[in-house]
């Protein structure tokens, strides 16, 4: 007769299925399951096996694939704060939304980066990586994601030293499949535009930013539609309007900016950027929020108006600055100014409730990324 097997005893026999064990073709390992994980567990299991870790720390399709899924998945859009010193607080941006009660991850780049280098201001990001700005002349570039960052050669301007200096503006861009960096030098005489290539050693200067009567403001261009565009104003009319640089031709044009319901003057706030992957206006005045998107990007009639954000009864809040990020349930998370602190504000324009996350009062700058796997190096 057979002995008896209890079943506590078939269940201690039995070992737990792993990824080798499951006996599955390594491409449908690759297809349906590991590029639909988030980053964190991804980098886990690069010490599975040698495939695995091949496919995740060097495949770049890999790594492509996991970004346009990444980039689709609501839950791996992050909100990052970056401090002067190189510490960054991050938390995926539907914890916004969900709660009040925000748990922030903190990253500090200050130990590996060479000690020479004592601060520096986040630029703009593309694809998961950050580029920060360390002085007029250099910048690096970070993901966060993988902890990996690059320092970039350092530009040589033609007229660096002899004319007034006022600040370079660096913007991040992925054109072609390749990773560029835009960096507009503005002197007193003129603008200067000079674009580096990840993977190469130099920078290669373009035509200069357009019109020495163009006052370029002081912030990163954004990039959409392989065009970065920059918010201008006239010096001497105070119009104002938005410069694109094709990155194909490398030709700038002009656009206009939406047909505002009120008379628009030089004392509304405006800021550009981009949300649901449109080139996007937010207008600040008279206490009231308007958030426009360009629904067909060149297509001056296209402005749109997405939605409005009434002041905060609270009297202590005012001058909101800037709209980060608008929920499929139209949530919007922006940032507004209180007693001279920058504060994260969440308005759900659905049911006109604002709500305040714990997380305030921060002297960092805001930004949004996905999670991805493209290294800067």
């Amino acid at each position: 007769m057979m002995p008896k097997t209890t079943p506590s005893l078939l269940r201690r026999k039995q070992p737990q299925p792993t990824i080798t064990s499951l006996h599955l073709p390594f491409d449908l390992v690759e297809e349906e399951i590991l590029c639909r994980l988030p980053v964190k567990h991804l980098l886990r299991l690069r010490c599975v096996c040698k495939p695995c870790n091949s496919l995740i720390s060097s495949d770049s399709n890999f790594a492509n694939k996991h970004l346009r899924l990444s980039s689709a998945n609501y839950d791996r859009h992050h909100l990052i704060l970056s401090s002067p010193e190189f510490v960054l607080f991050h938390s995926p941006i539907s914890s916004f939304f969900r709660s009040a009660n925000i748990t922030m991850s903190i990253y500090s780049l200050r130990e590996s980066l060479n000690k020479k280098i004592l601060y520096a201001n986040r630029a703009s990001t593309c694809d998961g990586i950050i580029c920060f700005k360390i002085d007029n002349s250099s910048a690096l570039l970070c993901n966060p994601s993988i902890r990996k960052f690059k320092i970039l050669p350092l530009i040589s301007f033609s007229d660096q030293g002899y004319f007034q200096t006022l600040y370079t503006l660096y913007t991040l861009v992925c054109f072609t499949n390749k990773y560029k960096i835009i960096a507009v030098y503005t002197s007193s005489l003129k603008k200067e535009v000079h674009v580096h290539t990840l993977g190469t050693d130099y920078w290669r200067r373009i035509q200069d930013y357009p019109g020495p009567n163009f006052i370029l403001r002081a912030r990163s261009g954004t990039f959409v539609n392989d065009s970065v565009n920059w918010l201008t104003r006239e010096s001497d009319s105070c119009a104002q309007y938005i410069v694109s640089l094709d990155l194909e031709k490398e030709l700038y044009q002009k656009l206009s900016l939406p047909v505002f319901d009120v008379h628009f003057t030089t004392s509304c706030v405006t800021t550009l950027g981009t949300l649901r992957g449109c080139l996007s206006l937010f207008c600040y005045r008279d206490m009231f929020c308007d958030v426009w998107i360009m629904k067909e990007y060149g297509n001056q009639k296209s402005w749109t108006k997405l939605l409005t954000v009434p002041p905060m009864r609270d009297c202590h809040y005012y001058s909101c600055s800037e709209v980060f990020y608008i929920s499929k349930d139209d949530q919007v998370l922006m940032e507004v100014m209180k007693s001279g602190y920058f504060t994260l504000v969440v308005y759900d324009s659905i049911n006109n409730i604002f709500k305040i996350p714990n997380f305030q009062n921060y002297a960092m700058t805001p930004d949004v990324y996905v999670e991805s796997l493209i290294s800067p190096l």
